[in-house]
């Protein structure tokens, strides 16, 4: 799966470290940036599985897209 963000690198930093302690041995996970986007790889046991880590990355993803727009926002507006 490839999710485009401009917050790509910042946000690989920040999930990277929960790649090496997933919660679940049901799967396993890695992320990389390429080309600016996300690119996210989900291996599974089961579906169950897989659908709990896909959840578990966008959640994160999309969270800290939304924190990171903010700061953008809240900076852009202070220097007008």
């Amino acid at each position: 799966m490839t999710v485009e963000t401009p917050y790509g690198d910042i946000i690989l930093r920040a999930i990277e470290p929960e790649l090496s302690s997933m919660p679940s041995r049901r799967v396993r996970a890695s992320i990389q940036l390429r080309e600016g986007a996300l690119d996210l790889s989900l291996d599974a046991d089961d579906l169950v599985a897989l659908r709990a880590g896909l959840n578990t990355f966008l959640r994160w993803v999309i969270a800290l897209d939304k924190c990171l727009l903010l700061l953008d926002s809240s900076k852009r507006e202070e220097t007008l």
